[in-house]
This record gives structure tokens, C-alpha cells and sequence, in this order.
């Protein structure tokens, strides 16, 4: 009679429509849970990579406030190195006609 019972049981579709309804609610309930785990994963990624770079942005300003001191730098020497040559080259010129103004005399 047991046996009866519980194959009428294993044959009923309530019983297999109620079997399928709570291991869809199962199924939804853990897609849920791993949807919210993995957007609270994108979410910190997120952050630490707009961190990453405003700290990376920042570096890049000091290198080049860096480079611009330097290139400032060789362009006042540049300018020094002009003034020098230039200099030189009058020095030269006098020379140049003290040594024709010795040899005409």
C-alpha cells in the first residue's frame, strides 16, 4: 500500500510542477547572488583603477613639470653657449685686423 502511495506520489505532476518551480526559485536565487558579488567585484576594480589613474595622471604632471625645468634650463645654457660664440668670433675679427693692420705696416 505504501508502495501504492508513494508511486502514485512519484507520478503526480504537483508533485514534479512543485519540484520544478522551487529549483527554479533556487537557481534564480544563486544567479542573483553571484550577479550582485560579481558587480561588487567590477565595482571595487573600478575604483582601484581610477585610483591607479589619478595617481599615474599625477606622476605624469611632475615629469613633465620636470622636463619643462630642464628644457629651460638648456635653453638658457644654449643662449649662454650663443653669447659665447659670439663673443669669441668678434674677438677673432679683432684679431684678424690687428694682424693685416701689423703685416701692412
Amino acid at each position: 500500500m505504501e508502495y501504492q502511495v508513494a508511486s502514485e506520489i512519484a507520478t503526480s505532476q504537483a508533485v514534479w510542477a512543485i519540484l520544478c518551480i522551487v529549483l527554479a526559485a533556487f537557481y534564480i536565487r544563486e544567479t542573483r547572488k553571484e550577479k550582485a558579488e560579481s558587480e561588487a567585484r567590477l565595482i571595487k576594480m573600478h575604483e582601484e583603477q581610477r585610483e591607479e589613474s589619478a595617481q599615474r595622471e599625477k606622476d605624469l604632471m611632475e615629469h613633465l613639470r620636470r622636463s619643462n625645468d630642464s628644457q629651460e634650463k638648456t635653453a638658457e645654457t644654449l643662449e649662454g653657449i650663443q653669447v659665447a660664440i659670439a663673443d669669441m668670433q668678434n674677438q677673432m675679427d679683432r684679431m684678424e685686423k690687428r694682424i693685416e693692420y701689423v703685416e701692412r705696416s
